[in-house]
């Protein structure tokens, strides 16, 4: 069995993984800002088409079914969002293929052509690519995005229920599980809580 995937638990690994990030792939690394800052899965940041984007940025929310639930998804966005997403379609602009409605398209020769959107494949290659390259301690994949950002909403403001119904996930054990806290985040807690 694979070890399960990782969010960032440390602040200087996620701002040198995004900073490599840039540099390697400008798109995939506003794709990582938006899904990271709005907590969506890869598949629905990935769907978002150029004309979504502008509408984002103009009503400054994101209102979209979630893919694999198909919950309504309806979120304000901060500035970080609205910037990542302006800044991906000056770059999607650069890309002539206007039969293409998504934002997130290949950069290649081919994609021109092509009428679909990037793949899991090619975010989670690029993603394993950067960690093994510069030897980031983390088991990264598509879900690091939610996780990383589920685990910071978490710390900053202990309400594991706001950060479950935000995840879209039934029970707060899920929600542990699944950011990455553990039964030796809650001893480590209350050996330290010392009142």
């Amino acid at each position: 069995m694979g070890k399960i995937t990782e969010g960032f638990y440390d602040e200087n690994h996620r701002e040198y993984f995004e900073l490599r990030l840039k540099e390697y792939n400008e798109m995939i690394f506003y794709l990582w800002k938006i899904g990271l800052n709005l907590a969506l899965r890869v598949s629905d940041v990935l769907k978002i088409t150029v004309n979504e984007a502008e509408l984002y940025i103009r009503k400054k929310e994101y209102l979209s079914k979630d893919k694999k639930t198909g919950k309504k998804n309806h979120v304000q966005l901060n500035q970080n969002t609205i910037k990542a997403l302006e800044e991906a379609l000056l770059l999607r602009q650069k890309i002539i293929n206007p039969k293409n409605p998504y934002l997130f398209i290949g950069m290649g020769n081919r994609s021109k052509n092509y009428e679909g959107h990037m793949t899991r494949q090619t975010i989670f290659d690029a993603f394993k690519y950067i960690v093994d390259q510069e030897n980031i301690d983390i088991h990264i994949g598509t879900h690091s995005m939610r996780k990383t950002w589920g685990y910071l909403a978490y710390k900053k403001t202990g309400d594991i229920i706001k950060v479950m119904k935000r995840l879209n996930h039934s029970k707060p054990e899920v929600t542990l599980l699944y950011i990455g806290i553990t039964d030796k985040d809650i001893d480590d807690l209350v050996k330290d809580m010392n009142l």
